[in-house]
Order: structure tokens, then C-alpha cells, then sequence
């Protein structure tokens, strides 16, 4: 089965990660301080709204419900997540835009499994 989330390489041409002596290019280092700095406002907002709506209450139960949901085949109309732990990375990397275009339903139905596949 293939994944439904696909991660846009964050490796630039050319770019040597392994190499001590690399100095990345200031294209490569704008790109990378960019995808930082909206994942950081991504963390920031949501963790407010989180606290705000004391999202803490409800993460075992929704991650339960995805569960049950994706077990008997009704995740695909289940108006919540599969897993919210995966549709919260989903979302922040779409915000970042380091992911391609995907639908609101493909984010909802995003599982952890989804990320540990290459």
C-alpha cells in the first residue's frame, strides 16, 4: 500500500549533509530558516489552541475513535482524525508547505505509519 502523505525531499541538490566541510549554499539556508520559522509559528499557535481548549482531555479518546474507525473501514467517513498525532504533523507540514498538495481528507485519514515508510 503506498503512502498518503508524500514529503517533498528536504534535501537540496547538491546538498552533502555527511560532510564536516559543507557550507550550504544561501539559497539552501533562506529555504531551511523559512520551513523553521513556520513550523515554529505552526507549534506556537497551536499549542495556545490547545491549551485554550484543553485539547488534552480529548487526544486518547479521538486517537481511540480513529482507531475503532479505521479497524471496521469507516475511517474514510469518519469526520475526525485516524490518528491525531499524525493529522497534527500532516498539518504543520502542509502549513510549511513541504508536503504536496493534499485534501483535508487525506489529512484526516494521515496514520503514524504513513511517516515510518521510505
Amino acid at each position: 500500500q503506498s503512502r498518503q502523505v508524500l514529503l517533498v525531499p528536504l534535501a537540496m541538490p547538491n546538498e552533502r549533509r555527511n560532510d564536516q566541510f559543507y557550507e550550504p549554499t544561501p539559497n539552501l539556508a533562506a529555504t531551511e530558516k523559512i520551513v523553521r520559522k513556520q513550523l515554529e509559528e505552526f507549534r506556537d499557535k497551536w499549542v495556545q489552541l490547545s491549551q485554550e481548549k484543553k485539547y488534552y482531555r480529548a487526544h486518547n479518546t479521538l486517537g481511540l475513535m480513529g482507531t475503532l474507525a479505521h479497524a471496521i473501514g469507516y475511517h474514510h467517513k469518519s469526520p475526525g482524525p485516524t490518528s491525531p498525532s499524525a493529522w497534527l504533523v500532516t498539518m504543520a507540514l502542509t502549513d510549511a508547505k513541504v508536503v504536496q498538495t493534499v485534501t483535508d481528507r487525506t489529512i484526516k485519514e494521515a496514520k503514524v505509519e504513513d511517516f515510518l515508510r521510505d
